[in-house]
């Protein structure tokens, strides 16, 4: 049986533009071609690129996992770490060289999975700018979640533009606490999921979102989701709640707050 690369996406959770990368650029897979050119995977491929995940997931660099798949090297043991690849990352931040930043990240985002990249790449490189210690604190804050945004918005803008379904992201969140960088990178995971997102950040906590049920209606939005560290006042869960209900769009939460309304979630979900 042959898979479609979309397939094989929503099978592996590893999308389509990574599974390329694995193949042009490392010669991790072979997929079989149809007369039009499309990919199409066996199921010894799948299985092939869950042995890559988990070479992945123990810290093996997607550089130096084909020996690991042809036989070549035994074990993991020697090998590079993905985990060393935010060496050139933290040396860009601190030459302040915004190209090379760019540069580096467009490769990793290609070539890890979203969730891997955010593990591996992302929260190691957060706990070292933000280090208190840090005298270039400021300036490195600043140029590595303004590249990462963009790097995001350039790629949700990407998805938008072929997706039909629709999606709706919002944020109660000050713009200045620095959490911006991950609402984007779960714009980019929506994205990953086929939707075309329209992000709204920075809402305000203590008023009505006026023409939210309208907007969802009209737009025909498959989904909203909130995330937040913060908790929710009553006034925006009724709202939500009935965006839910009236208008038959699923809410669901991310971030800090899926916990802090976990009970609301519950009976949302039981309504």
């Amino acid at each position: 049986m042959l898979f479609a690369i979309r397939e094989v996406s929503e099978m592996t959770g590893v999308n389509s533009v990574t599974l390329r990368a694995w193949q042009r650029r490392y010669g991790l897979l072979k997929p079989q071609r149809t007369e039009k050119g499309h990919r199409l995977y066996t199921q010894a491929d799948i299985e092939k690129i869950r042995l890559i995940l988990s070479w992945l997931e123990k810290g093996v660099a997607i550089s130096k996992v084909r020996p690991l798949l042809e036989g070549q090297v035994s074990d993991a043991s020697g090998q590079e770490k993905g985990s060393d690849g935010i060496a050139p990352i933290l040396g860009a931040l601190s030459d302040c060289r915004r190209e090379k930043l760019e540069q580096l990240l467009s490769q990793l985002m290609k070539e890890y999975p979203l969730p891997m990249f955010v593990e591996k790449v992302v929260v190691p490189v957060d706990t070292q700018v933000n280090d208190p210690a840090n005298p270039l604190r400021a300036i490195q804050q600043a140029l590595w979640q303004s590249t990462l945004i963009e790097q995001c918005a350039s790629l949700v803008a990407k998805t938008r533009k072929r997706s039909s379904r629709k999606a709706m992201l919002l944020s109660f969140e000050p713009a200045q606490d620095g959490i911006t960088h991950y609402i984007w990178l779960t714009a980019l995971s929506l994205s990953n999921e086929g939707y075309s997102v329209t992000l709204l950040g920075n809402l305000p906590f203590n008023s009505k979102l006026h023409g939210l049920e309208a907007a969802v209606s009209q737009q025909a939005f498959e989904s909203v989701v909130v995330i937040g560290e913060s908790k929710l006042p009553p006034a925006i869960l009724k709202q939500l709640a009935r965006v839910d209900s009236e208008c038959q769009c699923p809410v669901s939460l991310k971030g800090s707050i899926a916990a802090i309304h976990a009970d609301w979630v519950q009976q949302l979900k039981g309504a």
